[in-house]
């Protein structure tokens, strides 16, 4: 099961929020027409913070992410929840402004073209981080080791990864993501599909032999459909991260700040284990 990462060094996140500071101080302490200092008295910090950060829209922080990929995003009564949205709320306090949810597909997410294009301030989105993505968006520090697992719809099916490809059965993978990569790398008969649920709905109908996915979105999946299996699972040298827009610094650090501050807290914890239990032996 993927859990919580130990991040690296806070260095470059305390150097970010050093800037950030250093624009609030000189906000606060700038002169009034009548010449004595504005105190700024009225001002949270998170306010102070979010002024020192380019919004799209002023007041918001717009997290984009994909529709439907549980534990990470998916709604119930009409609102998005999911470890990536808590993990977004959390971001969007600290910078003393609201999150606003935007769902978009998987690919135009994770091709950075829709932070090239403002249509949101940060992906979080299961984003793994890669070599690759790294040449069109910036990446927070990791938050979450990710594992991939696959799971057949009975018993019946192939047994492990080594048979799905010597008898190279069709194996799902949606598009885009870590699963898609992998299956490539491992020789396998992969078979796109544009997003989780549609995924799961051809292991069930029978469309694909199998499925190559991040582990929590199986279980989360196996949770509806008992007849779902893993059938095996795999460590990966694998992160997921927030994606901020190229060269947006002050953003990325406002987002290391607050992975640092509820790693500390316990925050980070908690919101796993209310999306991700963990499964007593």
């Amino acid at each position: 099961m993927p859990r919580p990462t130990t991040r690296p060094s806070r260095a470059h996140a305390l150097a970010a929020l050093s800037a950030i500071a250093a624009l609030a101080l000189t906000a606060c302490t700038s002169e009034s027409p009548s010449g004595e200092a504005a105190d700024g008295g009225g001002e949270t910090a998170g306010a102070t913070a979010s002024s020192a950060v380019a919004l799209v829209e002023p007041g918001f922080l717009t997290v984009c992410s994909e529709s439907n990929y549980p534990p990470f995003e998916m709604e119930e009564g009409g609102e998005m929840v999911g470890l990536d949205m808590d993990l977004g709320r959390e971001i969007a306090e600290d910078l003393g402004v609201e999150m606003k949810n935007v769902t978009l597909a998987f690919e135009s997410i994770q091709s950075g073209a829709a932070l090239e294009t403002d249509q949101c301030d940060v992906a979080i989105s299961a984003l793994s981080i890669t070599e690759e993505r790294r040449t069109v968006m910036d990446f927070s520090d990791p938050y979450y080791d990710n594992e991939v697992g696959l799971v057949t719809d009975g018993e019946d099916g192939v047994d492990s990864i080594d048979a799905a490809r010597e008898e190279q059965v069709r194996v799902g993978v949606m598009q885009g993501t870590v699963g898609e990569t992998q299956a490539r790398e491992l020789g396998l008969n992969a078979v796109q599909f544009e997003d989780a649920t549609t995924l799961f709905t051809g292991l069930s109908t029978g469309s694909v032999d199998a499925v190559l996915d991040d582990v929590t979105a199986i279980a989360q999946h196996a949770q509806d459909d008992p007849d779902f299996v893993v059938q095996e699972t795999a460590d990966l040298d694998d992160q997921l991260g927030v994606a901020v827009a190229k060269g947006d610094e002050a953003m990325l650090g406002a987002v290391d700040a607050t992975l640092d501050r509820i790693e500390e807290d316990g925050t980070l914890e908690k919101i796993v284990e209310t999306w991700i239990p963990v499964q007593e032996n």
